[in-house]
């Protein structure tokens, strides 16, 4: 007989405030800028987690969290050579119960990266143990037990499932130089893969898609578990979730190569508990066991959304962060609804009726989890009520049992007006568990069935009112886990504090005077905002790790040149000028650096405004900085052999002076780094494992290159003639987007260029391996 220990232990975070839950006070007074509301972090959570019951002397690795009537439950790899899935579940993803061994099959054993679907009344788990190909398992529950289904599926490891709106069910998992895709004719039926373009350049895997907003956003790991590099990336694509990605510029999203918090991968994504967030999931690497397997710890950090742009709010790490916050009303009725809840009533046509006793705003997310009982008449239908305002006017989800049909209906003056008629799913059991789902807003209304959007109606804006549900009399539905929330289409992501450092979008700030949303003007597809008046302003929300001096920057259009910009920060207010100097000359946007600021650790808020002429902004960048000394010599050593590096991440502008000696013709190159960070040195992942520059010397040139792990553009070139025997004098000169190159005691520039999308801090190093060319210890001075 199956066993499983159950450990009803909650198991709360490191640095939990009893308190109430973050709070952003009203306007007080009319005030603006930083003054005009007080923020505060109530309850708290601070990565990483520990668990009861992680796999000795390996913890959580490989997470994947599935979100199932209203509830999360979390599962991750399993310790090599041990058999069986562990699982918790949590109602707010931090607090976290052990339910146990949800599977105790034998091909379980070392069951890696397992995955769990629900449809239709199971719930299918997708792993490769041990690496060794794939197999699905079947439970009637998130809990198990799951038994296997399938026989050995083939296809590497890391197996993820997607299911689209129109009800095809996708297949990606693991290969070196992409992440693989099949289409699936049922949950244990893979089709022959195709490899596509989401790659990090070498050993790719941990893919998981999602869709949002008509858009599919692929995040997907590499290269290599061992590595401090181990990262994610994402892709976002608007035509299909197995044709090209575009690959975004703010790629990778998740990166720590800190000796405390590194080897950062292997993600999922799930929605948050107040129906309209997102999260990622994700380890961190601690070290490697005893028995030779990694030993990880699970993370949690906040996903945000701009258009095609996707960001998390981190990693954050031993600091601590606002809790998910819940939804406004959730509860599950069930048999004996209560009082003080919910509301029975009658409706005309003999239907019974159960309304939440609270209501929503105008803008909000509704979710209804219900099932058919099996003495359901086979005519009956279940409605999910939503806006009601009175027994004559609110609107309708309709689940037609004899017609397999799904309505949109809105009900004014005791007149239903039916909006829309889909088709439920093809073999739909109304017996088993389905999810309701409504968004609505100024934008009209999304009704999604089983998380498939299945009807838009712009025309439906959004309208106030209780939530609830109508059936016909002597008909008993079994009623489960029901929620609204006062947010939708990404509405949370202005309302959540932001952690620093860090990128804030300018469309996520709290918005005084009149800024303009501007679409289709950038080159990620992302949204803009317009500051054209004094009195226009962003406020952003903020939680700063730790006091000090603080890089900001601003990505502003290049029609923002001459225009001045006003920051207020702890207080102070600082008018910044966007000289035509600080932008790239052919470039339509530029990352503006606007000066170094003091910021205090905590709470508050960061704000922009208007000052003269019309400022155009995409996002806003902090980074803390560290000093560089009077002079400071340096001799890279740091990380690998082919790559050395020296100095802080921290420095910012600076000039690096240093001798190059040929000393035979050859044609290997050598080179220096230049504002390096998230450096990596590891056999398996991509040669050039870091983000910064690297200036190459050949015998009769010099080559610029702008490094993002596998990402290497040639960004410019000069000339600079060597002999063997012969010593150049070369000094670079950092200076916001600017980097110029000057040779012996010249001041005119032998390189010259300017970074749209700059790397604005970061230290020094050597590159290359040849014994042709020898490089002098590298002097850098703050000075220009």
């Amino acid at each position: 007989m199956r066993q499983v220990k159950k450990a009803w232990i909650w198991i709360v975070v490191a640095c939990v405030l009893l308190s109430a839950i973050v709070t952003i006070m009203p306007r007080l007074g009319g005030k603006k800028g930083t003054d005009r509301m007080a923020i505060s972090l109530g309850q708290t959570y601070q990565n990483p987690f520990v668990l009861d019951q992680e796999w000795e002397d390996y913890g959580i690795g490989d997470p994947y969290v599935l979100r199932f009537d209203g509830k999360y439950y979390l599962y991750c790899s399993t310790k090599d050579r041990r058999v069986g899935v562990k699982a918790w579940s949590s109602d707010d993803l931090v607090n976290w119960r052990y339910e146990g061994l949800v599977t105790e099959e034998s091909i379980s054993k070392g069951a890696y990266a397992p995955e769990v679907v629900y449809w239709n009344g199971s719930f299918y788990m997708y792993t490769s143990p041990a690496g060794k190909g794939h197999y699905v398992l079947q439970s009637d529950k998130p809990t198990g037990p799951f038994v296997n289904k399938t026989d050995n599926l083939g296809f590497t490891i890391d197996g993820s499932v997607f299911i689209d709106d129109d009800e095809k069910w996708y297949f990606t998992h693991a290969k070196f130089n992409g992440i693989m895709a099949s289409l699936m004719t049922d949950p244990y039926t893979i089709e022959p893969d195709q490899q596509l373009n989401a790659t990090l350049g070498h050993w790719t895997e941990g893919s998981m898609i999602i869709k949002r907003k008509g858009r599919y956003f692929m995040t997907y790991t590499g290269n290599h578990v061992f590595s401090k590099g181990y990262r994610v990336n994402y892709g976002v694509n608007q035509e299909s979730p197995v044709s090209t990605y575009k690959i975004p510029e703010n790629n990778p999203i998740l990166i720590s190569t800190a000796n405390d918090f590194n080897g950062l991968g292997h993600s999922a994504t799930v929605m948050g508990p107040d129906l309209d967030s997102y999260y990622m999931v994700y380890h961190n690497l601690v070290g490697r066991s005893a028995e030779g397997p990694p030993v990880r710890k699970l993370n949690l950090d906040r996903l945000v959304f701009n258009g095609d742009k996707m960001s998390v709010l981190g990693p954050t790490h031993g600091s601590p962060q606002e809790v998910p916050r819940m939804p406004v009303f959730h509860d599950i009725p069930g048999a004996a609804p209560s009082a003080d809840k919910w509301e029975s009533t009658s409706q005309a046509g003999g239907r019974e009726a159960l309304l939440t006793r609270a209501a929503t705003a105008s803008l909000y997310t509704a979710e209804y989890n219900f099932r058919w009982d099996k003495l359901t008449s086979v005519s009956s239908s279940l409605d999910a009520i939503f806006a009601y305002g009175d027994a004559d006017n609110y609107r309708i989800v309709r689940v037609n049992k004899a017609t397999m049909e799904l309505s949109l209906i809105d009900r004014v003056k005791g007149v239903e007006e039916v909006a829309a008629t889909k088709p439920l799913p093809k073999g739909t059991d109304l017996e088993k568990v389905h999810t309701i789902r409504i968004e609505s807003g100024r934008s009209g209304t999304l009704l999604y069935w089983d998380g498939l959007l299945k009807i838009e109606q712009a025309a439906m804006a959004g309208k106030a009112g209780r939530i609830g549900y109508a059936w016909p009399q002597g008909v008993k539905p079994d009623l489960h886990y029901t929620a609204f929330s006062n947010e939708a289409n990404g509405s949370s992501d202005t309302q959540v504090i932001k952690p620093l450092p860090g990128t804030l979008e300018a469309v996520h700030a709290d918005f005084e005077g009149n800024p303009v949303i501007q679409s289709g003007i950038t080159p990620d597809g992302s949204d803009a905002v317009v500051l054209s008046k004094k009195d226009d302003g962003l406020n952003f929300p903020v939680t700063v790790r730790e006091d000090g001096s603080y890089l900001l920057s601003v990505s502003a259009a290049k029609t923002s040149e001459g225009s001045t910009l006003m920051i207020e920060s702890n207080g102070n207010m600082k008018a910044i000028k966007l000289d035509a100097a600080l932008f790239a000359d052919k470039a339509e946007w530029t990352k503006v650096p606007l000066g170094e600021f003091e910021l205090k650790a905590g709470t508050q808020w960061l704000s922009l405004h208007g000052g003269k002429g019309e400022v155009a902004i995409r996002y806003v960048e902090a980074s803390r900085t560290v000093p560089v000394l009077e002079q400071t010599v340096i001799e890279p050593t740091a990380v690998g052999l082919v790559n050395r590096f020296g100095g802080d991440s921290g420095w910012t502008d600076y000039t690096v002076s240093f001798d190059v000696t040929l000393k035979a013709t050859t044609s290997d190159e050598a080179g220096v780094l230049l504002r390096t960070t998230n450096e990596s040195d590891f056999k398996d992942q991509v040669k050039d494992a870091f983000m910064g520059y690297t200036l190459a010397f050949h015998n009769d040139k010099i080559l610029l290159r702008r490094v993002n792990y596998e990402n290497i553009m040639e960004a410019a070139s000069g000339t600079l003639v060597f002999k063997p025997g012969q010593t150049h004098h070369v000094s670079v000169r950092l200076k916001g987007t600017s980097i110029e190159v000057f040779s012996e005691d010249s001041d005119k520039p032998i390189l010259t260029w300017k970074d749209p999308n700059a790397f604005l801090l970061g230290r020094v190093g050597l590159r290359g391996v040849s014994t042709a060319w020898t490089i002098s210890p590298l002097t850098v001075t703050a000075k220009h």
